[in-house]
């Protein structure tokens, strides 16, 4: 493992706390109609921040792993094919088998308007664009990828203006979360509004949920300049400290209790920033089966609830209990087996397949081209 590797380990590693954090408050739902879901709802319900921090980091590392950009249409153009390639094989085999699993069967894709539905959610575009923040996306968990899949695009665009790049992307969006909306109505960081636009999509584009890919982004753009830093190592420390212990009491202090750029996504924000300050000074080595399962993130993210639906129903139909801590623990410890096996199946060889093609198929079309030139 390279060094420059080593020294983000701690990016990977919080992936793996924001998906466990999706896992475990998706997992409250096995208490409900007890007497215990109080309780349930309190402690991991506050885990759904483990979206806001996927944001974050998102925005990080595409402008970390960006800096040699050199502005131009071939290298946004292969940005934007190694992102779809890493997230659209393995969206899509997911979400068929979500489907039939819950449905328990092929019921779902008799219905033309379920696959309308289905169509649209492969495409990345919301299937109600007036409900946000899910649009009700047909794997549920998909709500999530459309943002990201808008954000590589407006990404991918403002990489093209070479070192005004930054300018443009910050612009961007601060035009389209913050102008349009406040001309719509009175400007509202509140993600769960609805603006109503006649074009669907700009419902999604105005979300201010954006502004926690900007948050990432300019995390990034921070650390990698020279100015950046503290001296100090005992200071770094303290700092280290402080940010991680911020997310949780920020969490359970009623401060913050949704998804947003002012809310979660604060928070989540400035624990990646007094991290990536800190890191700069000290070593922070995380435990590295936080950074194994911040590399089987993506995978564990999509395929969980499918597993946890699946493990619950042959549990019922042993007669296990399916309403406590116990299933919670057995259900963690499959979703996490079979997550790291769609890790090696599907983020692997499948979308390295699907990628290999579509660059064999660019490569073939830009022949005939340069032979001419010649």
């Amino acid at each position: 493992m390279s060094e420059t590797r080593k020294k983000l380990d701690w990016v990977q590693s919080l992936r793996g706390i924001a998906v466990m954090l999706v896992v475990l408050t998706h997992a409250r739902y096995y208490f409900l109609d007890t007497p215990n879901w109080g309780m349930a709802e309190q402690v991991l319900r506050p885990g759904a921040m483990g979206v806001d921090l996927f944001f974050v980091i998102s925005g990080f590392i595409m402008v970390h792993t960006t800096r040699d950009s050199d502005g131009s249409a071939a290298y946004a153009g292969h940005f934007l094919l190694k992102r779809f390639t890493r997230i659209w094989p393995a969206y899509a085999v997911v979400t068929v088998c979500w489907l039939l699993v819950a449905n328990e069967g092929f019921a779902f894709f008799h219905d033309p308007a379920n696959m309308h539905k289905f169509f649209l959610s492969l495409a990345f575009y919301p299937v109600d664009v007036h409900s946000p923040l899910y649009f009700n996306m047909v794997l549920p968990l998909g709500w999530t990828l459309v943002f990201e899949m808008y954000f590589y695009l407006v990404f991918a665009a403002s990489l093209l203006s070479g070192r005004w790049r930054w300018f443009v992307l910050a612009g961007w969006m601060a035009f389209t979360v913050l102008a349009i909306p406040s001309l719509k109505r009175e400007l509202t960081f509140n993600v769960l509004t609805d603006f109503g636009f006649g074009f669907g999509y700009l419902n999604l584009m105005t979300n201010p949920i954006i502004l926690e890919f900007l948050m990432g982004a300019c995390i990034a753009w921070l650390y990698a300049q020279s100015w950046f830093g503290i001296t100090s190592k005992t200071v770094c420390r303290h700092l280290l400290f402080l940010s991680i212990t911020l997310a949780p009491w920020f969490a359970y202090s009623g401060l913050g209790d949704f998804h947003g750029p002012l809310q979660w996504g604060a928070a989540m924000a400035l624990m990646v920033l007094g991290i990536a300050l800190a890191s700069k000074t000290i070593p922070v080595v995380p435990p590295q089966v936080l950074v194994w399962l911040g590399t089987i993130s993506y995978s564990l993210y999509l395929t969980h609830t499918t597993t946890q639906a699946l493990v619950t129903r042959y549990a019922e139909r042993f007669g296990a209990d399916t309403h406590g801590w116990t299933h919670i623990f057995l259900t963690t410890v499959v979703v996490i087996s079979i997550a790291a096996v769609a890790h090696h199946y599907l983020e692997g060889r499948l979308s390295h397949a699907v990628r290999n093609a579509l660059l064999s198929l660019v490569s073939r079309r830009r022949q005939p081209v340069s032979a001419k030139a010649r």
